[in-house]
């Protein structure tokens, strides 16, 4: 990375206006407000530095696969977006903007264009909300050296049909700053411009202050940068999240996502995936999703050679050709969800979005229904794979391509193809053999997602799908505080041993969410006993492994015990299989 000799601000707009300059798609929005640009020409007026910039130099080759758009002149607060360059590769020397798109943007419309930002006090809806609005200089206002105020009155004001400012008065000469950039000569045109202007011949201020103008719009050296030659995408996108890093945060999937709204151009690609993302997070009880999730599905489902985060996967001939793919992929995504729900998963219990993908894949190309033997073997799969530690980290993007590849060469086979599935799993060291020391481990694990999974595992007979359950304690947290078990007699050695089990499996169940409420702080004998007939209570506590339950909270640690062993007998007896 090379830093280029300085330019005058001049030679910036002019590169803008011949499409020299071009912003990339993963830029965002001009977002400034007046005052910062009034703000940033003050800047330039008492010779404070402004900042470096950073530019990409695109080859013709390069820039044909990807989308740049062009600066705005005239800012409207109702319509932010840039248009998009129509040929970016026939665009002589073509330097990217990374870094500098908000001053960038503000210098010309300063001096090239016009803003309408929305007036206070005023509906959206009302025209007269958005005056056009362009830079002037006072060129009578006494100058300030507070630090706080601006030395330099710069204001954007509202012009009438003439482009003249609709506010002034005898103390007031507004001088267009955009004027500036026809002055050739700035010893004859200014001095003339200040003899035809009575008011201006008073002192040598307004002279001396257009004069400094004219410099730092020609002459003076004030556009610095650095420029970037090479040409991998994947290189440049990380200069601009590191260099546009001490603002809103970015991610590299923020880019990609930005890169392709740019390459749809039928469908805004930007709201359907945003609006995608609300719908499945809505699902059920609930799901945290983020648009990560669907632009890694597209990829997915629509066949791409590598389903990584990579430029290369987002250039125009990929990511565009998915616009023509975007309502069975949509509506998979949401069948896929919709499935996993009806398992009894939410944002709460599925600890990893990756594992739906090959789901999705399966679901992207099955014949139109789905049945039982088939939900069966999905649900059987998803549990296991979600049990089982690794499966979903390190190497994710790489598994999901053999899985698919799997799926899609047993296209010929009656339901989910488990078996292909796990043998190219197990291909990539990342089979679903459960070990004892991995059951061991599971029969101890806490409150939270696993937990989730090896509920339903345990206890199938549940029907998550059509009511709503939560994971509840048998013996409630409420009872376990150091103050209550003190009072049910707890020996005070023992309290951090009842602490530490009162959130591991052994102790937790699951329970229909108007049980759970109902049964509140009570000790689970009592609860059982209000609850349940003689009949019921004793076939709860057989399906539910809870043993004999006991009526004091002393004898706990004995009851964890029996049923931790017994729910490890079950996981030993189950989790050896490749069906429930």
């Amino acid at each position: 990375m090379a830093f280029q000799t300085a330019i005058s601000i001049k030679e910036a707009t002019d590169n803008i206006h011949n499409s020299r300059y071009l912003l990339p798609a993963i830029q965002r929005e001009f977002v400034w407000r007046p005052h910062q640009i009034e703000r940033l020409f003050d800047s330039l007026m008492r010779g404070y530095p402004i900042g470096s910039f950073l530019f990409w130099r695109v080859d013709p080759e390069t820039a044909k696969n990807y989308s740049f758009y062009q600066f705005i002149t005239n800012y409207d607060q109702r319509n932010p977006h840039n248009l998009v360059h129509g040929a970016p590769d026939a665009v002589p020397g073509l330097k990217a903007v990374l870094d500098g798109q908000q001053r960038l943007t503000a210098l010309n419309v300063g001096l090239h264009g016009s803003g309408k930002w929305k007036l206070p006090r005023l509906w959206w809806n009302n025209p007269r909300a958005f005056p056009e609005r362009r830079l002037f200089l006072d060129l009578l206002a006494p100058r300030t050296e507070d630090e706080e105020e601006l030395s330099y009155k710069f204001r954007l004001l509202p012009v009438d049909d003439k482009g003249a400012p609709e506010r002034g008065s005898d103390h007031e000469h507004w001088y267009p700053v955009g004027d500036i950039l026809d002055v050739k000569d700035a010893s004859d045109d200014l001095i003339d411009f200040v003899h035809d202007h009575e008011e201006l011949k008073k002192t040598r201020e307004p002279q001396k202050m257009l004069t400094k103008l004219h410099r730092v719009i020609h002459s003076d050296g004030i556009i610095s940068a650095y420029e970037e030659p090479d040409q991998n995408p994947e290189r440049v996108l990380n200069i601009f999240v590191r260099a546009n890093s001490g603002g809103t945060a970015l991610s590299y999937s923020d880019m990609l996502l930005s890169m392709a709204v740019a390459q749809w151009d039928e469908i805004d690609a930007r709201k359907e995936i945003h609006a995608l993302v609300d719908e499945i997070g809505a699902i059920g009880s609930g799901f945290r999703f983020n648009h990560d999730f669907v632009l890694k599905a597209c990829l997915m489902l629509g066949d791409s050679d590598s389903i990584r985060f990579k430029v290369e996967n987002f250039r125009k001939s990929k990511i565009g050709a998915l616009q023509h793919q975007w309502d069975p992929i949509r509506n998979t995504i949401s069948e896929t969800v919709e499935l996993a729900s009806s398992f009894g998963y939410s944002g709460q219990s599925l600890i990893s979005a990756n594992a739906l993908l090959p789901i999705a894949y399966y679901l992207h190309h099955r014949q139109p229904s789905l049945g039982d033997k088939d939900r069966k073997a999905i649900r059987w799969w998803l549990i296991r794979s979600l049990l089982k530690r690794g499966i979903w980290s390190g190497g994710v993007d790489n598994l999901l391509v053999a899985i698919r590849k799997a799926i899609r060469e047993s296209s010929g086979a009656d339901g989910f193809p488990t078996h292909a599935i796990e043998e190219a799993m197990r291909s990539r060291g990342k089979g679903l053999t459960f070990h004892d020391e991995e059951l061991q481990d599971l029969a101890d694990a806490g409150y939270g997602g696993r937990a989730y999974s090896l509920l339903f595992v345990l206890y199938g007979f549940v029907d998550v799908a059509t009511n709503r359950f939560h994971i509840d304690h048998v013996f409630p947290r409420a009872l376990m505080t150091p103050a209550r078990l003190d009072e049910a007699g707890v020996d005070e050695g023992q309290i951090p041993e009842y602490q530490d089990r009162m959130n591991r499996l052994a102790n937790l169940q699951l329970l229909e969410g108007s049980k759970n409420t109902s049964k509140g702080a009570k000790l689970p004998a009592d609860w059982l006993r209000d609850q349940y007939s003689e009949d019921e209570r004793r076939n709860h506590c057989h399906l539910h492994d809870l043993g004999d339950v006991p009526a004091e909270m002393k004898r706990f640690l004995g009851f964890y015990e029996a049923r931790r062993a017994r729910i490890l007998e079950k996981l030993r007896r189950l989790l050896v299989s490749d069906s429930p």
